[in-house]
């Protein structure tokens, strides 16, 4: 039991680090958010659209306050350069 105990804690350690570095935030949107629906585009809606849409997704998607920061942040930033080309 314990063995089966540290096992999972060392997965779930282990499953976070791939949202560090270049990229980690696009990858953290697109697994947390993936989880129940295919994940927008950021271009999709405007960026001031998307602190409304995190705010109401987050709890649903069980994020804490730092991925839900992380998120939005991808978000905005992506969706501005999208809507910049526009």
């Amino acid at each position: 039991m314990l063995v089966a105990g540290v096992a999972l804690i060392a997965v779930a350690c282990a499953s976070t680090t791939r949202f560090d570095g270049p990229g980690g935030d696009r990858r953290l949107y697109r697994a947390r958010c993936g989880l129940c629906h295919v994940p927008f585009a950021p271009g999709d809606f405007h960026p001031d659209d998307w602190p409304d849409l995190v705010a109401e997704m987050g709890p649903r998607a069980g994020l804490g306050a730092a991925y839900r920061e992380r998120i939005l942040n991808y978000l905005v930033t992506e969706s501005e350069g999208a809507w910049a080309r526009r």
